[in-house]
């Protein structure tokens, strides 16, 4: 399994937050899994996308493109169509449907507290795995950098 987020935290910045020596390659594969669980939860969680992809948005029940996700990599936009940056979103008034690049290229203009609810998420999840019954959940300083860092709040 390739890390997919390896641009934002390697396995080897884990092993280092972990205090896992170098050498030690049994749980790397858990370790990757770990890092993709972490950040798609965070990316579900606040709209921040930490690996750039393509997508593609379309109008919806407000008859316009809305995206939520952010940043938004794309500076040219078809049918020299200007976007509307509003608190928390982008919208597209005159098109259907717009498709743009999304996501952190680098861990430099990635917000560095999610990139640390990452690491204390990976931590809870490796530690725990060694006991019998899980006593801890996401940490509560977790959750609230998570909710800092919400795009939107749906009701």
């Amino acid at each position: 399994m390739a890390n997919s987020y390896n641009h934002i935290l390697s396995v080897d910045d884990v092993k280092r937050y972990l205090r896992l020596e170098p050498e030690f390659i049994d749980d790397d594969q858990d370790l990757e899994r770990m890092i993709a669980s972490a950040f798609g939860y965070i990316e579900k969680q606040t709209q921040h996308i930490f690996k750039p992809q393509d997508k593609t948005y379309i109008k919806d029940y407000s008859n316009y493109v809305n995206i939520y996700d952010h940043p938004i990599n794309t500076t040219n936009f078809p049918d020299s169509e200007v976007p509307l940056y509003y608190p928390g979103f982008v919208r597209f008034c005159g098109i259907d449907s717009v498709t743009v690049n999304v996501g952190y290229v680098s861990k430099e203009n990635a917000p560095s507290e999610l990139i640390d609810c990452a690491l204390q998420m990976i931590k809870v999840w490796y530690y725990e795995a060694e006991k019998i019954t899980n006593t801890t959940l996401l940490p509560e300083n977790v959750k609230q950098i998570i909710d800092t860092n919400r795009r939107f709040i749906a009701c």
